[in-house]
């Protein structure tokens, strides 16, 4: 009672004391958020004001990531489910606004039409084919299970199945809208015969070219209103989206030679207990820091400068240390063989269920498949002429339809442990079943050839490695450039080349990218730091990043919306150079012959011979549509005036003009000309759709 009366006295000073901290909750969310106070959406992106649900999006991209196992990086991953998501939701609001949708009955006729489905045991009969009954009996008993308490994987099988379903769902809406879109894409039989005329009709002429490198380029001056005008009439080539130009210095992660010192030290002090041992292999093993595999080896399977000294170590006796890139090695020769450099053999592989290379749909279990192996190894061993005949019916890979041959193998080819032992290891004549990764060969060594010493080694490695002291070093380094960089607007190019570190400059970094130029691995967290609000052109900043330091300096922005003169330049620059000249030459010539036009230009007279205009191309000029438009245009016998071309001005005379044979039907052309059109249509409608859609994009808030 005591302390309830205590509480009560000091109300008001618990309510101040209640209200502040909520206060202080709310303040200090206004503060953290990213985006300086505003609230962070709730959707990875709007299609057209429809949502793009962050959680379901999140969702999909760790699966993708679970299954690539590391093969895809997450923006990739990120970009490919945006892609996949956006082609769902247009093509469905185009089909809502249709009026058209996709029935239930449809939607299961494609399941059961599904190979992952109908080459399921799960859903066969004895016989191996395939039960719709049993499909639905498991689709029913996920539905009925999916509130099962005791059981909580069952709500996660019957989220799985449903989500298979959307795939269906989609992939039905996707293409009912894809035939729709091609039965639109139509061509008539005259269009048949024009695609005919454009691809047959021929053209023969005589040509003079005024390359348009005979004008120095210095002596053609373009004004930046001209490349202006330019990009105004041409706007559609010069569209950009916002984009980044950084510049920074890596400061990688290297071991320093006291590093390399310390570790040649460590692996020698291993010398004398490796020459010692009698088990040198399971002394290695046990010290290794990599381990190496104990074999034969050639003499050209090893580091030219210690391949002597190393093959005229005696056996018994430790070589080393030697240093192969990051590493410290001692080797001890164990024995001596001659062997071959080159075996001639042959195989029969047999292949079974996860094996390397195998069908995904084989079902035949490592088990039976070294049963089937050891059978017909002793089918061959008895006739070996039966060899190429079974090779041909039951091997599993592409040398069946030679019999199973595989010709010359060089101590140096690429080939599995397992089986390189084997062939360089055995007798010619030899014949046994080698597993290897891909699965169980039958081999047969046919034939060998350069026999050779070779050792047998054990190695012990010691990874040269970066110390505390060195990565210490390396951040106070990094550090240090990062804070006098920042000193001036120029200090950041002034400081590194005064320290020799190289500059590297990245342009146009767009807001998705993962990857910088110069640093192999993943960097969203610098590009991220570029497009923030907060860093202003001439920011520097150090980045961790997984093999050292990344010291970057933002040094432009580019906005969304028209390329600017300065950026454009480089591109525009050439195509109004080009005209510029096209109009000096002809200012310069007003010759009317060929003759005289190539006499006054010091240049021949040639001629192109039966050319389209489905192939412009002209001999030593390449394509050239507006020169051979004009030749089809001209009637024989005549001379054009002077013509600008692609890479030069033509003056042409023509020659012949040879139309091809009319034919009773252009039905041929005409599906021709449909299908190409109809596949035009079906890749760029996706592109087509964004361009006419209103899109919120929000992936670079996220990832």
């Amino acid at each position: 009672m005591a302390i309830l009366a205590k509480i009560r006295q000091r109300t008001l000073v618990l309510i101040l004391i209640i209200g502040l901290a909520l206060f202080a909750f709310v303040i200090s969310d206004v503060f953290n958020n990213s985006d300086n106070g505003a609230k962070q959406p709730s959707e990875i992106g709007m299609v057209n004001g429809e949502s793009i649900p962050l959680r379901d999006f999140q969702y999909n991209v760790k699966n993708i990531m679970d299954q690539s196992r590391g093969s895809q990086s997450t923006i990739q991953v990120v970009n490919n489910v945006w892609d996949q998501q956006l082609r769902n939701q247009l093509i469905a609001q185009q089909l809502d606004e249709l009026g058209i949708t996709i029935e239930k009955d449809e939607i299961w006729n494609l399941i059961i039409a599904n190979p992952n489905f109908t080459n399921n045991p799960q859903f066969q009969d004895e016989a191996g084919v395939f039960v719709e009954g049993k499909l639905r009996e498991y689709v029913n008993t996920l539905e009925a299970t999916k509130n099962d308490k005791n059981d909580p994987t069952k709500a996660a099988q019957y989220q799985s199945w449903l989500a298979t379903e959307e795939f269906f769902i989609n992939q039905a809406k996707q293409n009912l809208y894809y035939n729709l879109v091609k039965s639109g894409s139509i061509a008539t039989v005259k269009e048949g015969e024009m695609a005919y005329r454009l691809e047959n009709d021929k053209v023969t002429f005589k040509y003079v070219q005024i390359p348009y490198n005979t004008i120095k380029d210095e002596d053609v001056k373009i004004k930046k209103s001209d490349i202006k005008n330019y990009i105004d009439n041409h706007k559609s080539m010069f569209e950009e989206k916002a984009s980044r130009d950084i510049q920074y210095v890596y400061f990688e992660e290297k071991a320093s030679k006291a590093d390399e010192d310390d570790a040649k030290a460590e692996i020698t002090k291993l010398i004398s207990g490796f020459e010692a041992a009698e088990d040198a292999q399971g002394y290695a093993t046990e010290r290794t820091d990599t381990n190496e595999s104990v074999a034969f080896v050639y003499k050209n399977e090893l580091p030219t400068d210690i391949a002597e000294n190393l093959f005229a170590t005696e056996v018994g006796k430790v070589f080393g240390p030697y240093k192969v890139g990051d590493l410290y090695k001692i080797s001890k020769v164990l024995e001596t063989k001659q062997m071959p450099d080159s075996v001639k053999n042959r195989h029969i592989l047999i292949r079974f269920q996860g094996s390397a290379g195998a069908n995904p749909d084989l079902t035949k279990t490592k088990e039976e498949a070294k049963k089937q192996a050891d059978s017909i190894l002793a089918v061959v061993k008895r006739n070996k002429s039966k060899f190429a005949d079974i090779a041909e019916k039951m091997s599993d890979d592409g040398s069946k339809s030679k019999g199973g041959e595989l010709g010359w193998y060089s101590n140096t080819t690429g080939l599995t442990p397992t089986y390189k032992e084997y062939i360089f290891g055995n007798k010619v004549g030899d014949m046994d079943v080698v597993e290897s990764p891909f699965g169980y060969h039958i081999i047969e060594i046919q034939d060998q050839k350069n026999m050779q010493k070779t050792i047998k080694l054990a190695t012990i490695t010691k990874l040269v490695e970066s110390s505390e002291k060195t990565l210490s070093d390396l951040f106070t380094t990094a550090s240090k450039f990062e804070s006098d960089a920042s000193k001036s607007d120029d200090a950041f190019v002034d400081i590194a080349t005064q320290n020799n570190y190289k500059v590297n400059p990245i342009n146009k970094i767009g807001i998705l990218d993962s990857r910088i130029s110069g640093i192999n691995t993943e960097q969203r967290q610098i590009v991220r730091w570029a497009f923030e609000d907060e860093t202003n052109v001439g920011d520097i900043k150090r980045f961790p990043v997984s093999n050292g330091f990344v010291v970057a300096q933002l040094t432009k922005k580019h906005k969304e919306g028209l390329a600017s003169v300065e950026d454009a330049s480089a591109r525009v620059i050439q195509y109004l150079r080009d005209d510029k000249k096209a109009e000096m030459i002809k200012a310069n010539n007003t010759a009317t012959t060929l003759a005289d036009l190539a006499a006054a230009n010091n240049v021949q007279v040639q001629t192109a011979t039966s050319l389209s205009m489905s192939a412009p191309i002209i001999p030593g000029g390449g394509e050239e549509k507006k020169v051979v438009g004009a030749a089809f245009a001209l009637e024989e016998g005549a001379t054009s005036k002077l013509i600008a071309g692609t890479r030069g001005v033509y003056m042409i005379e023509v020659v012949t003009k040879t139309a091809a044979p009319e034919k009773d039907s252009y039905l041929a052309e005409m599906n021709s000309l449909r299908n190409q059109r109809a596949s035009t249509a079906t890749n760029s409608v996706f592109n087509a759709l964004k361009s006419a859609s209103e899109i919120e994009d929000n992936r670079s808030i996220f990832y």
